[in-house]
């Protein structure tokens, strides 16, 4: 173990962790100093203007190298950006309970909705907490919206929709809350967190594997228990009892859903910790970052279809985790990239594909790190080959989210605090 962990007001919501019970520190190297990454002295492209076309206050260009511009600090355990469809806003989540704005260059100091605090429903501390946000495809319209947070009451992951009557408004009601899922977990770790609508409309959730290590409950890879998958609702529609809709598609949607019975809202199963996944705006396809347990970290990538089976526990990574199970390698995808833990890597995080206009030669490229590695790091996705894997950005810091604003330009997000955006070196 090294010598100094990072000084963190909350352990990371992601962190691997050995074989016990309860949640450990993350065995990390301390933040990278302010001036570890070089930035420029160009305006981020969040000017409040409307989006009519491609992102504005770039010229693109080529055969450049990337480097990270400041837009905003001083967030408290920031875990997660997102910005709606078609808004020029960027919304920041806050592991502690809030949502947090940031417009016209400055972050707003009234958090756009606020779960923290002694009256708020959100248990936050460890890897629990506010953990994931996702505007409805129609948000500009219907006002709703939908959070990922462990509940205060039992430790539960609650997926929770929220309605803003006035879209446009930079505060939404916290009464305005209705829970849409609520999922138990048997241990504080391994809840994932991350929550996207799909290019069908379709919202989807990442759940761990419940936590301890190992699996203990072999979760993962049992279809009656929604641990340990990728889960699709519609949130339009009903079934039955149920707040939500089953979608038809989905692989188990016709079963009786009883206790013993595959669960119908099960996509994809053989995640551990997928801390942050996403959708390619421009081919559909899934990109999931699903932290290790002692020995590798790995994205899984490729095509948004039914009952993929991504091997965990029986698989870490590439390679044999659980070998009473016999290594089974039939019917399991294998990850496009893999990361040993000898290499300083210990948290994997997603992670977008760039899809924006200032750099023409990296669109299609995914951007992702590691909590533990600090890095940026990007590899094109070919003909299923994840091809060039390597450092953009060296010594970025505590990496806790990489994503894009609604034009398509990519963010990074890191527990100290800040947001900073990628723009070209000078």
């Amino acid at each position: 173990m090294r010598q100094r962990l990072a000084a963190l007001a909350l352990s990371l919501p992601l962190a691997a962790c050995g074989n016990g019970g309860s949640s450990q520190p993350i065995d990390a190297p301390d933040d990278a100093p302010d001036d570890a990454v070089a930035t420029t002295d160009g305006t981020p492209a969040i000017d409040g203007a409307p989006i009519d076309g491609p992102s504005a206050n770039c010229t693109p260009v080529n055969g450049t190298n990337v480097v990270l511009t400041p837009v905003a600090s001083g967030l408290d355990s920031p875990v997660g950006l997102v910005s709606p469809p078609g808004d020029r806003r960027i919304f920041v989540v806050e592991q502690t309970g809030a949502i947090r704005l940031i417009k016209d260059n400055a972050l707003v100091a009234t958090p756009y909705l606020n779960l923290s605090g002694t009256a708020g429903p959100v248990l936050s501390g460890g890897e629990r907490g506010l953990l994931g946000l996702a505007f409805h495809p129609q948000f500009a319209q219907n006002g709703k919206f939908y959070v990922n947070f462990t509940r205060k009451t039992d430790g539960a992951t609650v997926i929770a929709e929220f309605t803003a009557a006035a879209p446009a408004n930079d505060t939404a009601p916290v009464a305005s809350r209705r829970d849409v899922l609520v999922i138990p977990q048997p241990f504080s770790n391994h809840n994932a967190g991350w929550l996207e609508f799909g290019p069908d409309g379709k919202l989807y959730i990442a759940m761990g594997d419940g936590g301890s290590g190992g699996d203990p409950g072999d979760r993962a890879q049992n279809d009656a228990e929604l641990l340990g998958k990728l889960l699709r609702i519609d949130v339009d529609t009903r079934t039955g009892t149920k707040a939500y809709g089953i979608p038809a598609d989905n692989p188990h949607a016709s079963s009786p859903d009883g206790a013993a019975d595959p669960r119908p809202e099960i996509w994809g199963k053989g995640l551990r910790n997928p801390f942050r996944f996403g959708f390619d705006t421009g081919t559909g396809d899934l990109y999931i970052a699903d932290v290790g347990q002692n020995a590798w970290e790995e994205v899984n990538a490729g095509p948004n279809v039914a009952s993929m089976n991504w091997g965990w526990d029986d698989r870490e990574g590439r390679h044999c985790y659980e070998p009473t199970t016999g290594c089974l390698t039939a019917g399991r995808t294998e990850p496009v990239v893999e990361h040993s833990h000898n290499a300083g890597w210990i948290s994997v995080i997603g992670g977008v594909v760039y899809r924006g206009s200032c750099f023409p030669d990296l669109v299609g490229s995914y951007f992702y790190g590691d909590y533990g590695q600090g890095g940026l790091w990007t590899f094109k996705l070919t003909g299923g080959q994840a091809m060039n894997d390597h450092e953009a950005v060296p010594n970025v810091g505590q990496i806790s989210h990489v994503n894009h604003d609604a034009t398509g330009e990519i963010y990074v997000v890191t527990l100290d605090g800040r947001v900073r955006r990628i723009t070209a070196a000078p």
